[in-house]
């Protein structure tokens, strides 16, 4: 061997030998001569083989036909008799006069070896240790703690002095509950048993993936175990209170978040992209008439209330990136027949593969369209008022001025014969002022009673019409027999309404019919009604002169009068407007057929007829 040679073979930090076919020690280097407790010039006596075994030739020869990159464990003998295991290579040294030759590089101690090896191993695998923050240690198959780190000492706490090579695992539990290690259990109790139970239970099962428990005031230790190839158990101890915290605060977060979309009087729904129902709230459980446990993981169409109406808020392919927002008012039939509205909004959210669930809110806006409803029939209202008005302006600004005209007009003409002392005119003048006074008081008490008598309804209330009829012919008695007409009465219904408004009606309707007959034949006027689709038509015809159907329109404004002359056929043409008004305060149409003839014929459709009598039904909303 060369000098380099030799130098390099002494030198090495590993120990190194050469050893004949019998593990006789032929030559080592000073790692050898400390790890075998030689001294460094001292030699190993030739009839003491170094590796402890059978067959040692043939295990050397075995171990080295495997190749120098392979590590092999041996039971190796100490220069005190012990026997300690460690791994070396086995390299064949060519064939000497005196037999083979191997060399034997020593690379890990497995146990033994000399005591300075041994403390050497020991303060390095320590020092190691100590550096992991987890707790860290080693229990034998009795439960002994065999080893530990600096880590698992402090993870036990006030019960680290429990902690001690030798000490049993049970043992170190017990001193943590002397020293309320676990909060809320106090030594001696059952509860104190059951917990050094469930401690030991959960060192033993290295299979479950550890547990969690609180161990101290706010500590959290994650426990978990492995088993070694020797059998012993390796424990380790993780102090997951931060973890904890963390998840105390997300979890009070949740809860005020559960909390908060529970009190809000908006109904909330999530669903996925599926329509699969993730989240509701108990103000949408209770709405479809179930609970939010049964909801989760239901498909949506399936318990959604009108699933018709909402389909497009559940399409969603409906939702893009640039309008990832839905709004719809949606109408249902509450329990109680009555209408519900409700206003959805509906937010999709995305990910790399579209939109992964929608986040619904309703609100119930049901009372705002009941007001929207009383807004828009109190609009309704003033604008027919409204209309009134500038009627009733149109007419004080040209049909009173006729009368008023020829007041005037008179009025001179008298006072200019009573100037020159001419009297032979003055009666008749005088019976021209009369008539003018009376036409303008009866247009005055029209256009009150055209203002006034058709917004007198306030209480709605269901209405026999053959009775209303009756009572209107109390009060054209006299010009029935005048007439000599006849009025043909069939059976009517009931609608809901005001019985001296609807009095009036029929009283305009057929006494018009009576005044416009043929002067050549008495008048015959039929009162019936009908049931279609829009609810009950009041009837009212006659065989008289009729109505041109160019006139359809003017004939329902006030002082429209087809018929001048008074003398033939007298009126102020406030009739059929005021029936109009009448029959607009009861929510119905009146129109004039003008596929009828001879004759007219008006019809009075009441909407959302009640109880009619006799067989006949009916409802009014």
């Amino acid at each position: 061997m060369t000098g380099f040679a030799a130098a390099l073979y002494q030198n090495l930090p590993f120990p190194a030998l050469i050893v004949d076919a019998e593990a006789h020690v032929v030559s080592h280097n000073d790692a050898a001569a400390r790890a075998f407790g030689w001294n460094r010039n001292g030699q190993k006596p030739a009839d003491a083989p170094i590796i402890d075994g059978a067959d040692v030739a043939a295990l050397l020869a075995r171990h080295a036909v495997a190749g120098r990159e392979n590590t092999h464990a041996f039971s190796f003998r100490h220069d005190n008799g012990s026997l300690f295991e460690a791994t070396a290579h086995v390299i064949a040294v060519s064939d000497e006069p005196g037999g083979a030759r191997y060399a034997l590089l020593l690379r890990s101690l497995l146990s033994g070896g000399s005591h300075g090896e041994q403390i050497l191993l020991g303060q390095r695998i320590a020092a190691a240790l100590d550096t992991m923050n987890e707790g860290f240690a080693i229990f034998d198959q009795e439960e002994r703690l065999v080893m530990f780190n600096r880590s698992y000492k402090e993870r036990c706490g006030h019960a680290r002095d429990a902690v001690r090579v030798g000490a049993t695992l049970e043992s170190i539990a017990r001193a943590s509950l002397r020293v309320g290690m676990f909060p809320g259990v106090q030594e001696g109790t059952p509860e104190a048993e059951e917990t050094v139970r469930q401690r030991l239970e959960s060192h033993r099962n290295t299979d479950s993936g550890g547990s969690v428990f609180q161990f101290g005031k706010d500590r959290w230790i994650r426990g978990e175990s492995h088993v070694a190839e020797t059998g012993d158990i390796v424990a380790l101890r993780v102090d997951v209170s931060e973890l904890k915290r963390a998840e105390a605060a997300l979890e009070e977060k949740r809860r005020d978040y559960l909390s908060l979309l529970q009190i809000l009087p908006d109904m909330i729904l999530r669903f996925d992209r599926n329509l699969t129902i993730r989240f509701a709230n108990d103000k949408y459980a209770a709405h479809v008439g179930s609970t939010t446990d049964e909801l989760v993981g239901r498909y949506l169409p399936d318990v959604a209330c009108a699933p018709e109406q909402t389909a497009d808020l559940m399409n969603i392919d409906s939702y893009t990136r640039e309008a990832p927002v839905r709004s719809l008012e949606v109408c249902t039939e509450g329990p109680d027949g009555k209408e519900d509205w409700m206003f959805w909004t509906a937010v999709a959210i995305f990910d790399e593969s579209g939109v992964t669930e929608v986040v619904s809110v309703g609100r119930d806006i049901t009372e705002a369209k009941h007001q929207q409803h009383k807004v828009e029939a109190q609009t309704n209202e003033l604008r027919r008022k409204n209309e009134a008005l500038d009627q009733f302006t149109a007419t004080v600004s040209h049909d009173l001025k006729a009368p008023l005209r020829h007041l005037s007009m008179f009025a001179e003409m008298i006072s200019e014969d009573l100037h020159r002392g001419e009297f032979a005119e003055l009666a008749h003048y005088s019976d021209h002022v009369r008539k003018s006074a009376a036409r303008m008081r009866r247009i005055i008490d029209s256009l009150l009673e055209f203002s006034q008598i058709a917004y007198r309804i306030t209480s709605p209330k269901p209405v026999a019409l053959a009775d209303v009829v009756r009572d209107a012919l109390v009060l054209l008695e006299t010009h029935v027999q005048e007439t000599s007409g006849r009025v043909d009465i069939r059976s009517l219904p009931e609608v809901m309404g005001d019985p001296e408004l609807l009095k009036r009606l029929a009283q305009n309707l057929i006494g018009n019919a009576l005044k416009y007959h043929h002067p050549d034949k008495a008048p015959v006027v039929r009162v019936y009604s009908q049931h279609n689709e829009a609810g009950i038509a009041f009837v009212v015809e006659d065989d008289g002169i009729g109505i041109d159907p160019q006139h359809v329109e003017r004939i329902f404004d006030v002082f429209q009068r087809l018929h001048r002359d008074e003398s033939v056929y007298q009126g102020t043409g406030v009739g059929l407007a005021l029936a109009r008004r009448i029959v607009e305060s009861h929510n119905g149409v009146i129109a004039l057929d003008t596929t009828y003839g001879p004759g007219a014929r008006f019809v009075v459709t009441f909407p959302q007829p009640v109880k009619s009598r006799g067989n006949e039904r009916g409802r009014l909303g």
